[in-house]
């Protein structure tokens, strides 16, 4: 009994600490179910974002994105684009509240218009897309001239809490990376942290897994 004790204890010093998150905590059914276990999205909108974390849309559907264009989110003060979808008599509806949806190769979250999750990890990176109002010389004249060009931010959401924050070296530095400390260190003493901002949310997903 005592050797095959110390044969486990002596297994488990070998492997090394299990990866697991630092401080969020969240209710699945099996880790099987968890998005960040599949590469095999399954097609549909999800509802909650409880279903985009279980890879389990509540509506299925023929999906269509209509765009605006970048006058019409000015002037109509909308997202460049919205979700309909199609059902199978080809009566076709706006879908209004929902998380985000899947088309089966990709996942999109729905924030200010429909944006593609470009990496699916602890924190899930994105970019929305939005059209700054631009001032015209004349307030009375209506003209869609000279529209300006759409203006870019990334940003994150913690794929266990559904928490999104900015990418930002704030909220870097305030919120995400503490949960690695050695992480964190390097990117303080990083000159140049500001333009690798992005490469920091990789860095964190590579060495830290959401295990539940």
């Amino acid at each position: 009994m005592c050797r095959r004790l110390l044969l486990i204890i002596g297994c488990c010093l070998l492997l090394g600490p299990v990866d697991a998150p630092a401080q969020d905590t969240a209710d699945f059914s099996t880790v099987a179910d968890f998005i960040f276990n599949t590469q095999h999205y399954r097609k549909g909108i999800y509802k909650t974002f409880r279903e985009f974390q279980l890879n389990s849309p509540g509506e299925q559907g023929e999906l269509v994105i209509k765009n605006r264009s970048s006058a019409a989110q000015i002037y109509l003060l909308a997202s460049r684009n919205e979700l309909h979808v199609r059902d199978s008599s080809g009566q076709e509806r706006k879908v209004k509240d929902y998380w985000g949806f899947s088309d089966g190769q990709y996942v999109y979250i729905r924030d200010n218009g429909l944006n593609r999750l470009q990496e699916i990890g602890y924190y899930c990176l994105y970019e929305i897309h939005a059209v700054a109002a631009m001032p015209m010389a004349n307030p009375n004249a209506i003209t869609f001239n000279n529209v300006p060009p759409p203006s870019r931010k990334k940003k994150v959401i913690n794929i266990l809490t559904g928490q999104v924050y900015d990418l930002t070296v704030y909220n870097l530095k305030k919120y995400i990376l503490p949960q690695d400390k050695a992480l964190l260190a390097s990117f303080l003493e990083d000159r140049g942290k500001r333009e690798r901002m992005e490469y920091y949310i990789h860095w964190f997903n590579q060495r830290n897994t959401p295990v539940l």
